[in-house]
């Protein structure tokens, strides 16, 4: 049991020893100090209440209205559509081929990353919701009992702690709910699929005359999948024209050459050729069988000359991935007496997830390795010693091989016997916060509470092999005891129920071979989080303009997280590379303090003062240790309509558990040598310090043209691997807004309007970041001390030594985590509203109409992945357009309320690490703008219905069908199985829906 430190035991106590206080105090009516102090509100950002939600911080306030209407089950599909948030790493239709997080929905400010966006409700941290990191599955956070959603931008570490560098966003709960609200809603796409269900249940009550109120909801939801086949754009594998030849620019980049099937087929492709002495298979001995069983010497993947041998793997992939919800929570809180509340709040979530992928592609590189060419050996020993061939091969591949001198015939084949790869995840959240708040006599606020949140994750991943299993499978004999069958030459792999396997042809794989051969992935993972708060604030002392607040307290957190796979899955026998368990934990202890300083207050102007707050904080990493963060704020409010504001942060962001203890796994990826070319008379200090390897310059001395020439295998892959770093310290971020708020008071009462316009600008030092084995390769030869005090880079490269077949070349290339990139970003918010009476302007129409506009302009945003590497231009690109804006058109009357509102998307950039930004406009790589429409009506029936008030409303998400643009497989920018990029635009199309809410 770990015994609970100083901190946390110092809050725990002060959490009971009120309480103990409190309980024996007789209940008095409230007073009127009490009221003033519930009704004033703290408001994200700070931790000072303050009467209004009027700040300092640029602050956009969404509210339950805001998300009924919005329409969405998720509330974190609801949020991604906001201008100010970036592309989520995933959603439901961005990540079904990421099997560890399929299904995850979370929200990324200012695409700088879901690490860099702090998620809290009522102020406090959330659990997180993918293992090793910090980011909430906003999946686990019920839409209907959001009071309202309050989202900041620019750092915030001063008040809250690590991770608010981009921002923070505040879920803020329903906690005086009365009656009972049972809503329901079911929505169906134009083609007929992706079907959600959902209904859902609020109750709440007041309790002892008032004194306490309990809130609480149960929901259920069921959202339909929806396949690649079901539309035009992902019916078939397509890839960009441009994919096809890079170096052609005249290639078209979002249009799409299909078919383009896979080259791993249902029935096999075998090669019995040759490799020529630069490492290249020779071609015209690639055996297939046709559809009537005919082998024939040749392949023709996508059909060109007969019916195409290629596979189609968009006939099982997925847009939308099957999700259940299952989700409870309440929210109770308890007068004790006059100045002591107790408040509990939890959450449960169960989601239940199911990714759908093609059958899995086997090469026989992944089960053979080095031996034989990578293929079944054309010869090998049976039992009895005797050397044999394999019994299911062809005999025209096996006389083929032969005569090519070649040892082994390598095949791919698409196990299609096992069916369609699956991934389930099944994940459960439960938090509780739980403690006491309340008042002094003389106005002061505190409160002490304890948080606890448990994450737990179960996954199976179904159709994959053992590689060890389908070796031996593979290696088979006849068997001598059953005359016409076959078996297993290995007698331990028989004693194991080894059963032959044969890859030759459509469906000859047995059901027996199958199970054999079967290895499916498993991963349980879980995440803890406890956090112990003690928060106080208050009037310190009077000042000619006002008191001077402070707010100050103290905060401990626990994280701790572990993701385990089954063994295979860690050794990478099971048809993927090596991928290791990630477990880790660390404690930071906190202390804050914020003060709000009056200067003028109806003097020259309303008022004008300014905030400012520090954070000190004790990190057990030990990289980052002892932090300090700070924060200053002005305000300056001319009048009732003229509010101005700037703050400037210094924030910081810890590393997480993956980051620092993520052993790494293994990758196979394509990098470009530095060394490739380099001959004895290239100049520059890159080209002598790949001379200054021995085995370069060997290699160099013996090629005919003199030059370290690759061979087609050196340069296909290399291997390594991609992992944490425990020697990660800490990121850090200035930030900076700056911003006016107008609400004109001069109107007439039947017209209201208010317009706000913020700049920010944020900077990020230190960032943690995987560095790009290409940038890895160059911090190393582009040292100019490489030779005698070479970069730590170095360390991570290993070349083939003197004497090897492939000497000086690269054998390994790892990449880690490292503090070395750095990231800016700056752009500009506008907020408008505007409402007024239909029927004062003289209309024949009664009612409200009101219009808002939401607007982000991202002027600037570039990354620097490590010192010396090109700068990454995000601004522009697909997922951080330049322009976006959110417009909706509310009306509203008496029972009756409908909204429309228009998204919109500017022209965006495809990835500059496809096409260099500055031949852009030449090459046409621009994506058009789009607008979406979104449309939806309410209506509620007059008087009651069985005592219930019943509100009915429908309506159409995408409501004219607006396509995605073509962004097909080659393009970085593409979510596999969509053709697009999903996590930006809509790959689902119009749908339509239906829902009543019945309130008692």
């Amino acid at each position: 049991m770990r015994m609970k430190k100083p901190l946390a035991c110092a809050i725990s106590t002060a959490v009971l020893g009120m309480a103990s206080f409190a309980l024996p105090t007789a209940v008095l009516a409230q007073g009127e100090e009490a009221d003033e102090a519930i009704e004033e509100v703290v408001v994200t950002g700070s931790r000072i209440a303050r009467a209004s939600l009027e700040s300092a911080t640029p602050l956009q306030v969404l509210t339950a209205e805001d998300i009924n209407l919005g329409a969405e089950t998720n509330i974190g599909d609801y949020l991604n559509q906001l201008p100010a948030l970036g592309q989520p790493l995933f959603n439901r239709t961005n990540s079904n081929f990421d099997i560890n997080n399929s299904g995850v929905v979370n929200v990324d400010l200012r695409d700088l990353g879901i690490e860099r966006t702090l998620t809290l409700v009522n102020g406090r941290r959330f659990v997180a919701g993918v293992p090793g990191s910090s980011a909430v599955d906003l999946n686990a956070i019920p839409s209907a009992m959001v009071e309202r959603v309050e989202v900041i931008t620019g750092g915030a570490s001063a008040v809250y702690g690590s991770d608010a560098i981009a921002g923070v966003i505040n879920f803020i709960l329903k906690d005086d709910f009365e009656g009972v609200e049972l809503s329901s809603r079911y929505e169906i796409t134009d083609e007929s699929d992706g079907e959600e269900n959902d209904i859902s249940l609020l109750i709440g009550a007041n309790f002892d005359g008032g004194r306490g109120n309990a809130t609480a909801y149960i929901g259920f939801t069921d959202q339909g999948a929806i396949f690649s086949r079901d539309r035009d754009i992902s019916r078939i594998d397509a890839v960009s024209p441009a994919a096809l030849n890079p170096r052609d620019t005249t290639l078209e980049l979002f249009g799409q050459v299909k078919p383009f099937f896979s080259s791993f087929p249902l029935q096999g492709r075998f090669d019995a050729g040759v490799a020529d002495d630069q490492g290249r298979r020779l071609t015209g001995f690639n055996y297939t069988f046709l559809s009537d069983g005919t082998l024939v010497d040749s392949f023709d993947t996508n059909g060109n000359n007969r019916a195409a041998d290629g596979f189609n793997r968009s006939a099982f992939r997925t847009i939308a991935i099957p999700t259940e919800r299952f989700l409870a929570a309440t929210n109770i809180h308890y007068d004790l007496n006059d100045n002591v509340r107790a408040f509990f709040e939890s959450t449960y979530s169960g989601i239940d997830t199911n990714a759908v992928l093609e059958p899995f592609p086997l090469d026989s590189d992944d089960v053979f390795q080095e031996n034989a060419d990578g293929g079944i050996p054309l010869a090998y020993e049976n039992s009895n010693g005797d050397m044999i061939s394999h019994p299911f091969m062809p005999a025209e591949i096996l006389t083929v091989a032969q005569g090519n001198g070649i040892e082994g015939v390598r095949f791919r084949r698409r196990i299609a016997e096992f069916g369609p790869r699956t991934a389930s995840n099944e994940r459960q959240t439960f938090r509780f916060s739980t403690g006491l708040e309340g008042s002094t006599d003389g106005g002061w606020l505190w409160d002490a509470s304890i948080t606890y949140g448990r994450t737990t994750q179960s996954q199976i991943s179904e159709g994959n092999i053992d590689t060890t299993a389908m070796r031996n499978a593979l290696l088979s004999e006849a068997d001598p005891d059953n005359p016409g069958q076959f078996r297993c030459v290995d007698a331990e792999a028989r004693a194991s129920g080894c059963v032959p396997v044969n890859v030759f042809g459509f469906n000859s794989i047995s059901p027996e071979a199958v199970a054999y051969i079967t290895a499916d992935k498993s991963r349980n993972a879980t995440i803890e989080q406890k956090v112990y708060q003690l928060n106080m604030s208050g009037d310190l002392f009077e000042m000619p303009s006002g008191p001077l607040q402070i707010a100050f307290g103290l905060e401990r957190r626990e994280e701790e997280s572990r993701a385990i796979n089954d063994t295979l899955t860690v050794r990478g026998l099971n048809s993927g590379n090596i991928t290791p368990n990630v477990q880790g934990e660390f404690d930071v202890d906190e202390v804050y303090v914020e003060f709000n300083v009056p200067i003028l207050s109806n003097q020259y102007v309303d008022y004008f003062g300014f905030g400012t707050a520090a954070r000190h904080s004790s990190y057990s990493i030990p990289g980052v240790g002892d932090t300090t963060t700070f924060e200053g704020r002005f305000e300056l409010k001319i009048n009732d309509d003229w509010l101005l504001r700037t703050s400037a942060a210094r924030a910081i962001r810890a590393p997480n558990i993956e980051e620092l203890f993520d052993p790494g796994t293994e990758t196979f990826a394509q990098v470009t040598d530095p060394c490739a070319g380099v001959t004895n008379t290239t100049p520059g200090t890159r080209a002598a310090n790949c001379r200054s390897i021995p085995a370069i310059q060997s290699r160099i001395d013996s090629d005919p043209d003199g030059a370290f020439t690759l061979t087609q295998t050196e340069l296909q892959g290399t291997g390594g691997l991609q992992g944490g770093n425990p020697f990660l310290f800490e990121e850090t971020a200035e930030t900076f807004t700056l911003g006016f708020a107008y609400t004109p008071t001069n109107l007439p009462d039947w017209l209201g309007a208010t317009l706000a316009v913020d700049y920010w600008d944020i900077e990020i030092e230190d960032a943690i970041e995987l560095v790009l084995r290409n940038n890895v390769l160059s911090l190393c030869y582009d040292d100019p001390d490489f030779q005698t005090d070479p970069d730590p880079q170095c360390d991570n490269i290993t070349r083939f030594p003197l004497g090897n077949t492939q000497e000086g070349a690269l054998d390994q290339v790892n990449a880690f985590e490292e503090n070395l990139s750095s990231i800016e970003a700056k752009g500009v918010d506008v907020d408008f509203q505007l409402s007024f009476d239909l029927d004062v302007l003289g209309l024949p129409v009664p009612g409200e109409l009101s219009i808002g506009t939401v607007y982000t302009h991202v002027d600037d945003y570039n990354i620097v992945n490590a010192p010396g590497a090109r700068v990454d231009i995000e601004d522009g690109e697909i997922g951080s357009a330049s322009h976006k804006w959110n417009s909706n058109i509310r009306y509203n009357w008496d029972n009756l309320s409908m909204q429309w509102q228009v998204r919109f998307i500017g022209e965006s950039r495809i990835e500059d690490g496809d096409i260099p930004s500055s031949g852009c406009r030449q090459r046409n790589c621009f994506v058009d703008e789009i607008y979406y429409s979104d449309f939806q009506l309410r209506y509620r029936l007059p008087g009651s219905l069985a005592g219930a008030n019943l509100e009915l409303f429908g309506g159409i998400e995408n409501v004219f069908d607006e396509d995605p643009p073509v962004i097909s497989a080659g393009l970085s920018d593409s979510d596999t199985g969509t053709e697009t990029t999903a996590g930006v635009y809509d790959a689902i199309g119009r749908a339509w829906y239906l829902g009543f809410k019945a309130s008692f």
